[in-house]
């Protein structure tokens, strides 16, 4: 065999290698800020669900102070192309906490346009909505508010039709149509527990009044 001088290949690896750290390095505190950015949109929305909305739009600040930052101005670089789909979750969540705070304190549902967030995100951040605004209606329920409850559920059940809309008959937005499927469960759950609670109350009421009555007759 003939001898071959490798020290140009060797350095030619070395760069290669080099090269692929920083980018690896430069991925990893891209991939913590992203991880950041999308806990602090899920605390927001566990605040907003205890109804703490100030501390709720504290953490939705810091969220996006984040995303506004760095993380922005990276969408178009290349370190961002194997990060697309942990940045899309990260921005569906953000969706849907600004979607509940906005709606939770009665502004409607926010644009995608305003929320500067591509497309996918903003239809399934709004999907994954119909989730927190069930616990929403369930919180009313409780409380014995039927009224909030049933605002609540037509609100479900009107984003339900819209988002529908996109699934037929072409599916416009890829994994939409595995949300629906969740969002109809939800909603048909959230029926019958609606159904139950409204018919137990006014049961509470009927038997409530019969004991009133007898107990002013008694007395």
């Amino acid at each position: 065999m003939i001898k071959m001088d490798l020290t140009e290949f060797l350095k030619e690896v070395e760069e290669i290698k080099r090269g692929l750290y920083e980018k690896y390095e430069a991925k990893e505190k891209i991939y913590l800020k992203i991880r950041e950015a999308q806990r602090l949109c899920g605390e927001a929305i566990s605040l907003i669900q205890q109804e703490m909305m100030e501390e709720a739009k504290t953490k939705l600040t810091s969220a996006e102070k984040m995303i506004e930052g760095e993380l922005r101005k990276l969408e178009d670089k290349e370190v961002m192309e194997d990060l697309s789909e942990a940045y899309t979750t990260m921005l569906q969540e953000y969706v849907e906490a600004k979607a509940l705070l906005e709606m939770e304190e009665g502004h409607g549902i926010p644009k995608a346009s305003d929320l500067k967030v591509p497309v996918k995100a903003y239809i399934l951040g709004l999907a994954d909505l119909i989730g927190e605004l069930k616990r929403r209606t369930i919180t009313s329920l409780i409380k014995g508010d039927v009224e909030s409850a049933k605002i609540r559920m037509d609100l479900m059940n009107k984003i339900f039709q819209a988002l529908e809309s996109l699934e037929y008959p072409r599916s416009l937005v890829p994994g939409l149509r595995k949300k629906l499927d969740e969002m109809r469960k939800s909603i048909e759950d959230l029926e019958r527990i609606m159904a139950t609670s409204i018919i137990s109350m006014k049961l509470y009421e009927a038997l409530r009044n019969i004991y009133s009555q007898k107990y002013l007759k008694a007395s």
